[in-house]
């Protein structure tokens, strides 16, 4: 397995594309973007599990014997770096570590599927600000990922998400400007302020 930055260089997804089977015999830190992952176990067809974000790992699933074929495919355009680990203990502090950040992308994934449509949304918004910790004096960005996938996400259509985005507009919760960036504030309530572009 491979497992050093330098036998592999640092990837780069577009939008849509999809990590090949061989690429998860490697582990990967995302540095910038999303990526969607997608789990099938035997016949069924395959299902939205959850998000992975910048920080987290990428092909931990071969050291826990996960079963199921994954499909992870870029949402948004994404980095990737190759981790580098010394020995068992620096595995361990890397798996106990992707735990935890599992299970708090699967309570992220079940908080994208529960609410309104309009909630659903704006949490699916929030998760994609590239500012870890949003300041209600300052924006922050992320790229807005295709109707198909926000809808597939959050459980929903298109036609559902892009008349709730329509009606974040035309509440002037939303305002377009550079392609597919959106900028969000948060309010005084805790919502947010989404500035979107196309």
């Amino acid at each position: 397995m491979k497992t050093t930055s330098t036998v592999l260089k640092r990837r780069h997804l577009l939008p849509r594309q999809t990590m090949a089977a061989d690429d998860l015999q490697v582990l990967w830190r995302i540095e910038k973007g999303a990526l969607r992952i997608d789990s099938q176990t035997g016949t069924e067809a395959a299902s939205f599990v959850r998000l992975a974000l910048p920080g987290d790992l990428l092909g931990m699933e071969q050291f826990v014997g996960v079963s199921d074929t994954l499909t992870i495919r870029a949402i948004t355009e994404v980095s990737l770096s190759p981790v580098s680990y010394l020995d068992d203990r620096q595995l361990t502090k890397l798996l106990m570590s992707a735990v935890s950040t599992s299970y708090q992308r699967c309570r992220e994934a079940v908080s994208l599927r529960s609410g309104s449509v309009d909630e659903r949304v704006k949490r699916l918004l929030r998760l994609l600000a590239e500012d870890s910790e949003v300041d209600a004096n300052k924006a922050s960005s992320c790229v807005l990922p295709s109707l198909g996938n926000i809808a597939e996400i959050i459980h929903s259509t298109r036609e559902t998400v892009c008349r709730v985005l329509n009606s974040l507009k035309e509440a002037r919760l939303l305002a377009y400007g550079d392609p597919e960036k959106m900028k969000c504030r948060h309010l005084e309530n805790r919502e947010h302020l989404f500035q979107l572009s196309e």
